[in-house]
């Protein structure tokens, strides 16, 4: 085979494609006209009287600026935060009575780089009620937010963010689990 040759090949399906846009053109052509009566209005044939129905359960997933509140105000739950920081992963117990933290403790030692036992208080910035975790799920302002918030439940099971695209290392995940609401 010579490297100079054009590659080619016969292709009998060339001729009959052409053949059948030119017999078709015409009438898709037809197809957009208007009628002689100068009347351009497309009729429609359902009836006008009908009648909608809402529907018991919203149609439309929720999205970051939509996800609502959780409503308790005393409970407790695990918090596991995900990123690039000396305690990533250590599972955290929150306490929150009226809507406010009281206490948040390292549940178990951090295997990590960090050096935080179970029991100790947890940082700061890990103080935070299911409802701070929410609102970071509804950052509108974030370059991605993705939430996975089972259906039928009041609390999401993890919020992701990228607050920046062109930041690296500023990820961070919160996971939610073990929540205990008070009586």
């Amino acid at each position: 085979m010579e490297l100079d040759a054009p590659m080619s090949r016969p292709s009998p399906m060339r001729p009959l494609a052409l053949s059948a846009a030119a017999l078709l053109l015409p009438l898709a052509l037809t197809a957009c006209g208007s009628d002689a009566g100068g009347n351009d209005a497309a009729s429609d044939p359902a009836p006008t009287s009908a009648t909608s129905t809402p529907t018991p359960t919203p149609t439309v997933s929720p999205s970051a600026g939509s996800y609502p509140e959780f409503a308790p105000t005393d409970y407790t739950y695990t918090l596991s935060v995900g990123c690039f920081c000396m305690d990533a992963g250590t599972p955290i117990t929150v306490t929150v009575v009226d809507g406010q933290v009281v206490k948040a403790v390292y549940a178990k030692a951090d295997t990590g780089r960090g050096s935080a036992n179970a029991g100790d208080p947890a940082d700061q910035r890990y103080w935070m009620t299911i409802n701070d975790v929410i609102g970071l799920a509804n950052d509108t302002k974030a370059d991605r937010v993705t939430v996975d918030w089972p259906p039928g439940q009041d609390y999401p099971n993890q919020v992701y963010v990228d607050a920046h695209k062109d930041m690296a290392d500023d990820e961070i995940s919160y996971t939610i689990s073990d929540v205990q609401v008070a009586a």
